[in-house]
C-alpha cells in the first residue's frame, strides 16, 4: 500500500489495455458482437474489443486490429475518434479500456477470429441499443459507459435518438 502496509493474500492481476469500439455503419447502426464469455459463463452482446498486442504501436492500431479481426471492417485512422479510457477493476487488475468511435463503417474484409472466440456480428439502429441496455440485453458495463460516452462527446450524431 502507499503508506508501506502489506496486504497478506492480496493478487492483482496485471492485464494488457484493452481498445474497444462503438462502430457505426453508414447508414447509422451500430456493429455488435455476441460471444460467450469464459468469465461469467455466458454469450453476451458486446461491442468489438481486444486487448493490445506486443505487434501493435498504439491503442489506435489495436482498435483497428480488433474491429477487422472480430467483424470484419477495415477502417483509416481518420474514421476513429478517441473517446475515454475507463477502469472497471482497479482493486484487482491494472486493465484499462480505452474507447474509441469507429464512422462511417463498411464489412469491407472478413472475420479472422482468434482460436478462442466464437462472434456472431449483430447490427442495431440507435434507439434497438437503446432499448435493449433498458431492457437489460445489453448488459456489459464497459459497452454500456462506450454507448453512452459517444453520445455526450458526439451529440450532433445522436440528436435523433428518443
Amino acid at each position: 500500500m502507499p503508506n508501506g502496509k502489506i496486504v497478506d493474500d492480496f493478487t492483482v492481476t496485471t492485464l494488457a489495455d484493452v481498445a474497444m469500439i462503438v462502430p457505426i455503419t453508414k447508414d447509422n447502426k451500430v456493429i455488435w458482437v455476441n460471444q460467450f464469455k469464459p468469465g461469467i459463463g455466458e454469450v453476451i452482446i458486446q461491442l468489438p474489443a481486444g486487448r493490445s498486442e506486443k505487434h501493435h504501436s498504439s491503442m489506435i492500431e489495436t482498435a483497428q486490429h480488433e474491429l477487422e479481426e472480430e467483424v470484419g471492417v477495415k477502417i483509416t485512422q481518420d474514421k476513429l475518434h478517441f473517446i475515454a479510457k475507463v477502469h472497471a477493476f482497479s482493486t484487482k487488475a491494472t486493465e484499462v479500456v480505452h474507447l474509441f468511435l469507429a464512422e462511417d463503417c463498411e464489412f469491407n474484409s472478413k472475420q479472422n477470429l482468434d482460436v478462442n472466440e466464437d462472434i456472431e456480428i449483430l447490427q442495431f439502429s440507435f434507439d434497438e441499443v437503446e432499448e435493449k441496455i433498458l431492457n437489460g440485453q445489453i448488459w456489459d458495463a464497459e459497452a454500456i459507459t462506450a454507448w453512452e460516452l459517444v453520445k455526450k462527446k458526439f451529440p450532433d450524431k445522436f440528436a435523433f435518438i428518443k
